[in-house]
């Protein structure tokens, strides 16, 4: 199940009331051990939510702060085998924003994307528009849809997590977590979650977090782990 903290409620609240266990069927995050661009931007936008002041974006800075640092460790090698682009930047910080921003993008062959533009035109026909393509794809209309979908992305995961704050709640507070969950348990992000992968990585790899250990030096730990040892 899904990690629920406790939700603080009003004190008459909590003397009046008898708290329930709200209990969820979700699964318990645990890392994953197939990685995939997918991962990396994944990892890349938690990460960020965690840790909105970029100035923060250092292992330095994160050295006393054991789950945001193997994020962090994490990052690192995942940037440098999937955006090689930008290996020979050590700033983990200015990495992250050419990831978010898409820079990496113009640095690359668009043949590489060949696959993945004629994918666009296919979705782009079903939508029964009346739209005509005139021009072969450049690298920055890509940039610019990978950009638009990063920030839809992130409303559709702060909607997702919305209620993901509570561990117990008393009968009158139940009411918009039923139906905001309601909304948030459907929000399916495969199609977006796909482009995205391809995006970062055209080649469509997956990689075992075994392989990435023994040839990256990728960090042993779960970071999940970690968070609950150091609530």
């Amino acid at each position: 199940m899904r990690k629920w903290f406790f939700h603080s409620l009003p004190l008459q609240a909590r003397q009046t009331d008898i708290l329930q266990i709200f209990s969820r069927q979700d699964i318990l995050k645990t890392d994953p051990t197939q990685i995939t661009g997918l991962t990396l931007i994944n990892k890349a936008l938690e990460f960020e939510s965690m840790t909105p002041d970029k100035s923060e974006w250092t292992l330095h800075k994160q050295k006393d702060n054991p789950p945001r640092l193997v994020r962090l460790q994490q990052l690192n090698v995942l940037l440098n085998v999937f955006i090689t682009e930008t290996f020979n930047t050590n700033d983990i910080a200015s990495r992250l924003d050419s990831l978010f921003k898409g820079q990496f993008i113009m640095l690359r062959d668009s043949n590489k994307y060949d696959n993945l533009f004629k994918l666009m035109d296919k979705v782009i026909a079903s939508s029964n528009n009346r739209l005509k393509k005139l021009n072969e794809w450049r690298l920055d209309e890509l940039q610019h849809n990978y950009i638009d979908i990063i920030k839809f992305k992130k409303i559709v995961n702060k909607a997702s997590t919305h209620n993901s704050g509570i561990m117990e709640i008393s009968y009158p507070y139940f009411y918009s977590v039923i139906l905001t969950d309601k909304i948030s348990s459907k929000l399916d992000t495969k199609e977006i979650d796909d482009f995205l992968s391809l995006v970062i990585d055209p080649f469509g790899r997956t990689i075992t977090k075994e392989k990435l250990i023994q040839d990256y030096n990728y960090p042993v730990d779960d970071v999940y782990d970690i968070d609950l040892e150091w609530w």
